[in-house]
């Protein structure tokens, strides 16, 4: 059995027993044999655990349900057996369960200010993957500053968390109701609007930014924000029509195109119904992957192959490095372990001083012995986490842990590890271990490097 394989067959052994191990309760299902009925049903739970904002007043379990119901979907999806399917479902809805129970104790310390987050959801945070993660990063400092809402916020607090979701909900309007216009813009000028177009770009770019600054004086106020949007739509569609008439007759100024635009517009052969701008810009996008879709669907097998080898070498080079870090760091020093696609290394003496986020320069030979190791693994991204003990108050500590992660960040960028780092700071919210004992609080000030690799 040559060392591939045999490093296969032992993380694969490992990954088994470690799964049948995990026992966990299981909520009874409406539907106790239909596992697509099962589903919807857990997918109905979470929308109404969402609308009830459980992902944030208790977001463990609300997290711990999401992933089993996403489980679920893809043992469903790969043909799994129902009772497989339906036991992930199961699994998923007791979560959904208890974030209920926790989410109703703690709401009574919070609502004045989930109105808040409320009204950022209302006006459409969920429909743009960027608002999500800012309206997480703001979730995850209230729950620090509240200790999971065991406490209530100070007015000067409640009044910043106010203005942070006050601002999120003006993003979300400009989103929903700009992102069209937002696209055709980007999409010109990736087609070379800035030569070929500049009037109509200038234009469509004047327009969509004064609509921008109305939306944030009045984000609640349609009446105030309608014509600005209306003429920053009707000014994007321009571009992108007179951008496609260049596109099909190279060469065309940019006045002949408008004009040619205007013409088709008075013709009926082009409508000027600023309402289609997004099916146009989708339907633009449907052609180009429609000319793509053959290539696609005949590497499809091979790409899927190609994912499994990229898997498997993934999980052996985790495998090298935790046996090289056993050899080369002391567990007293650091712990490495994976967590599913990803390699945590656990930093455990970096023995900054109290209050203090200077790395002492004894501490940085470990982080460089980490580092090497890292190099080896063909690192696509490390984030670094910082994060403290109970001892002094909440807002401190986050900060403390954020000066102490970037510490590390930029230390580490030093060596020159050729990976991209991020960093972030989550002071007391992840405990470990109990802040009752002297060694519980050790273990707890830590900072986590977590190991994304190129696949």
């Amino acid at each position: 059995m040559n060392k591939l394989i045999k490093s296969l067959w032992l993380i694969s052994i490992t990954v088994l027993i470690a799964s049948g191990c995990a026992s966990h309760r299981q909520a009874k299902l409406t539907s106790a044999s239909d596992p697509v009925k099962g589903i919807a049903e857990v997918e109905q739970r979470m929308a109404t655990a969402q609308q009830s904002q459980h992902d944030v007043l208790a977001d463990d379990k609300y997290s711990k349900g999401s992933e089993f119901l996403a489980e679920a979907r893809l043992a469903l999806k790969q043909g799994e057996p129902s009772k497989t399917v339906m036991e992930k479902a199961s699994i998923a809805k007791a979560f959904f369960q208890d974030a209920k129970k926790i989410a109703k104790v703690r709401k009574k310390s919070a609502h004045r200010i989930l109105k808040a987050r409320a009204s950022a959801l209302s006006a459409g945070v969920r429909k743009s993957d960027a608002l999500v993660e800012s309206m997480m990063e703001i979730d995850d400092d209230l729950k620090s500053e509240t200790s999971q809402f065991s406490k209530l916020l100070s007015p000067e607090d409640f009044s910043e968390f106010q203005k942070e979701y006050l601002v999120l909900e003006s993003k979300a309007v400009q989103y929903t109701q700009l992102n069209a216009a937002n696209q055709a813009i980007i999409q010109a000028i990736e087609y070379d609007a800035d030569d070929l177009t500049p009037k109509s770009l200038r234009t469509a770019s004047l327009d969509y930014k004064t609509a921008i600054n109305i939306i944030a004086q009045s984000p609640r106020s349609p009446k105030v924000y309608k014509d600005s949007v209306q003429e920053s739509l009707a000014s994007a569609t321009l571009l992108f029509d007179v951008m496609n008439v260049i596109k099909g007759a190279k060469g065309t100024p940019e006045n002949i195109a408008i004009q040619i635009v205007k013409q088709k517009r008075a013709l009926g052969e082009l409508s000027s119904n600023v309402g289609k701008l997004q099916a146009n810009l989708k339907t633009t996008k449907m052609t180009l992957q429609e000319k793509e879709g053959a290539l696609i669907r005949t590497e499809g097998v091979l790409k899927s192959q190609k994912e499994q080898l990229s898997r498997a070498s993934t999980q052996v080079r985790f495998q090298q490095a935790m046996d090289e870090a056993q050899k080369v760091l002391s567990q007293g020093d650091a712990l490495v372990y994976q967590q599913g696609n990803k390699l945590i290394f656990r930093l455990k003496r970096i023995n900054f001083k109290s209050g203090n986020a200077v790395i002492p320069e004894s501490s940085k030979k470990l982080i460089s012995s980490v580092d090497a190791i890292i190099k080896k693994l063909d690192a696509e991204k490390v984030v670094v986490q910082g994060h403290t003990d109970s001892r002094g108050s909440a807002k401190i500590n986050k900060k403390l842990s954020k000066k102490r992660a970037s510490a590390v960040a930029k230390y580490i960028a030093s060596l020159r590890g050729g990976y991209k780092i991020t960093y972030s700071g989550f002071g007391e919210s992840h405990p470990i271990a109990s802040n009752e004992t002297s060694a519980g609080r050790a273990t707890n000030r830590r900072v986590d490097l977590v190991l994304s690799v190129k696949q």
